[in-house]
């Protein structure tokens, strides 16, 4: 394993698509410039008919809840308006079963990149601040979603890049006091891939904010040693979910533009074996709890029981064929 210098990975970071090139792009889609869904998302009564009532009202607040770009992001990744939904309810219920466990009355959660923190401000509303958030985005329209949206007291907010997260930058700010101690949970919902491929870096840095024996969740979008097995899962997302909500013009012109282009996001992408070894080299157990055509969500921590007990609350994904390209889930790896 070799890492960067918190130094190199700060520079690289910066320098990234995501913070030059592409930063006004995705102001744009957040403004509703570019790339509208010509309808909302919504949550497939299927996947809400098989869990408890809790699942619903966790939903309908997360909508609610919900900014203008994380609008964007739901037509965009096939079924992860349902995976936020169980993920973030089995978060909750993992928080009150942590705080019982640890006698502690507030769990700290982290999501690096979280757009308008609609996931974290969720969490936060329906614990009824059990659970007190971190955000951070560098766009201007999600730090100002953020604070439009927000209707508490237990959400905080970083308008700027997640580089700038560190222990020593949390102990040198009075308002994330409550953070100086690490976090709980971290939640990253493809970070990493707009910034650059070093993941043993990438993902170090993130361990560093969490408390031991922690639990991270990590959402990635992956490439495949086969690239004609990535291709065809391409196909299935931009011919059969994405035209629901956008035109083929726009689907195309993001691909061009931001999805292949060697100035676009790709140019961070690694792919599974790349990933999941960079996880297991930092964490003991690594699972794979989801995926959806070239996306995947991998469950990590130090800790058996903090793993098991996630597991102990996590629901059944939703990701109907032929969207779903995995079996046998989660599964460790």
């Amino acid at each position: 394993m070799s890492i960067m210098t918190y130094e190199e990975h700060y520079a690289l970071s910066m320098k990234s698509a995501r913070l030059t090139t592409l930063k006004d792009y995705l102001e744009d889609i957040g403004r509703l410039k570019r790339e509208v869904p010509q309808k909302p998302v919504e949550v497939a009564q299927v996947f809400l008919a098989q869990n408890d009532l809790e699942m619903s009202r966790y939903s309908e607040l997360f909508f609610k809840n919900m900014g203008k770009f994380y609008a964007h992001y739901l037509a965009s990744v096939p079924f992860v308006a349902e995976e936020l939904s169980r993920i973030g309810l089995t978060m909750c219920r993992f928080a009150q079963w942590l705080s019982q466990d640890k006698q502690d009355d507030v769990i700290k959660y982290y999501e690096p990149t979280g757009l308008d923190g609609t996931s974290a401000r969720t969490i936060a509303e329906y614990t009824n601040g059990l659970v007190r958030t971190l955000t951070d985005n560098i766009n201007l329209v999600n730090y100002e979603d953020f604070h439009r949206l927000l209707n508490h007291s237990f959400s905080k907010f970083h308008s700027g890049p997640h580089v700038d997260i560190t222990p020593d930058y949390i102990a040198s700010q009075p308002e994330l006091e409550l953070f100086v101690d690490g976090f709980d949970i971290i939640h990253s919902s493809m970070t990493y891939q707009f910034f650059h491929p070093h993941r043993d870096t990438q993902y170090f840095y993130l361990k560093r904010l969490l408390k031991e024996n922690g639990l991270i969740v990590i959402q990635e979008k992956l490439l495949l040693d086969d690239e004609e097995e990535y291709e065809r899962r391409e196909q299935i997302k931009d011919t059969q979910f994405k035209p629901l909500y956008f035109t083929a013009e726009e689907i195309q012109q993001k691909r061009a533009t931001a999805l292949v282009s060697p100035e676009g996001f790709r140019a961070g992408q690694v792919d599974f074996d790349t990933c999941v070894s960079a996880l297991k080299g930092l964490f003991k157990f690594v699972y794979l709890i989801w995926n959806s055509t070239n996306f995947y969500q991998f469950a990590v921590s130090d800790s058996e029981s903090v793993i098991s007990q996630f597991f102990d609350l996590l629901p059944s994904a939703y990701v109907p064929a032929p969207f779903c390209a995995e079996t046998n889930l989660p599964r460790r790896l």
